[in-house]
């Protein structure tokens, strides 16, 4: 579900000073811009895909269910039912989830689709729906007043395709305020989030993603569910966090900065992926690089191999390693 496509956008309502208007005075209002008009019931309204928000909308019903469906079943019967949606478009995914009463904040950058939510179902469905106009990448999660790390929801969305590893990371960053996650993705992207060392998919990002989530593909949806009609199929895939996580942040960035060098080198052997890193710290610390050989060697290693078959929990004992040093 992509921020800019209709299961994402519908999931979120805003939150409005302005007095209402009226349903009839809103529904001229969007004729007059035509901007927007009246569709079918699974939508807030219309809205026009904007290619440079890299935005597919949803339009299939069956598949909308079955997604809302999916996210109604992760809650139990003590926990709150609240989700954080990300890019709700014109509110398809977001209208179910409402009326399975679940409370939602939407997160939307598109200004068409604040306005048609706050015109729609923030004004449907007062005590469920708020809409906040933001950039997903720089909104902190903590800014929601709901939330704490106690008391935590459910992170949905469309992702655009251009911006899907930045979301993810981004979700990384802050999945300590969620108990899963819930994204509609490129097929592609799937099978790279839980591929396994050796196969051409896994890179980067399967390392990162396998050390702070299991991850759990649930069903591919077709091209030809979403309008514009993509290129590509979508997937939608379930993250739910483990117990992993950096001390600090500055230790978070050292290890994609060291992942970002080996994946870079993915196909050559290990001894000259790393050896400017080895070179620097045995000049820093002589006799460190036999040591740390020494302990690719208890993890199974050894200069000739690859980086692209290293597990994530090898590839992080190599990182502290160096960041210890």
């Amino acid at each position: 579900m992509t921020p800019n496509s209709p299961s994402c956008k519908a999931m979120t309502g805003v939150i409005s000073s302005k007095p209402s208007t009226g349903r009839t005075a809103m529904r001229s209002k969007f004729k007059k811009e035509k901007e927007f008009k009246k569709e079918k019931a699974d939508h807030a309204f219309h809205l026009h895909a904007k290619k440079s928000l890299g935005q597919n909308f949803l339009r299939d019903a069956n598949v909308v269910e079955k997604i809302a469906s999916s996210i109604n079943t992760l809650f139990s019967e003590k926990e709150q039912k609240y989700v954080h949606e990300i890019g709700p478009g014109s509110g398809a995914l977001t209208l179910p989830l409402l009326q399975k009463n679940i409370k939602i904040t939407a997160l939307e950058k598109d200004e068409r689709s604040v306005q048609g939510l706050n015109e729609t179902l923030a004004k449907d469905y007062k005590e469920q729906f708020q809409v906040v106009q933001t950039d997903i990448l720089k909104w902190d999660p903590s800014e929601d007043r709901s939330l704490s790390l106690e008391q935590k929801c459910i992170c949905v969305g469309n992702l655009p395709y251009y911006i899907t590893s930045d979301i993810l990371f981004w979700f990384c960053k802050y999945y300590k305020f969620y108990t899963h996650g819930i994204f509609m993705v490129q097929n592609e992207v799937a099978d790279r989030l839980q591929a396994k060392p050796g196969t051409k998919d896994y890179g980067r990002l399967s390392v990162r993603i396998q050390l702070f989530f299991e991850v759990k593909k649930l069903f591919v949806v077709p091209a030809k569910c979403f309008v514009p009609q993509p290129k590509v199929d979508s997937a939608i895939v379930l993250l739910s966090p483990k117990s992993f996580s950096f001390p600090t942040q500055e230790e978070d960035n050292a290890f994609s900065s060291f992942t970002t060098v080996l994946f870079s080198a993915r196909r050559k052997m290990l001894r000259r992926a790393l050896h400017a890193q080895l070179q620097q710290l045995e000049e820093k610390n002589p006799g460190k690089m036999s040591e740390f050989w020494q302990l690719a060697s208890s993890l199974g290693i050894s200069e000739e191999t690859r980086p692209d078959v290293l597990s994530p929990s090898t590839i992080l004992a190599m990182h502290k390693f160096f960041y210890s040093k």
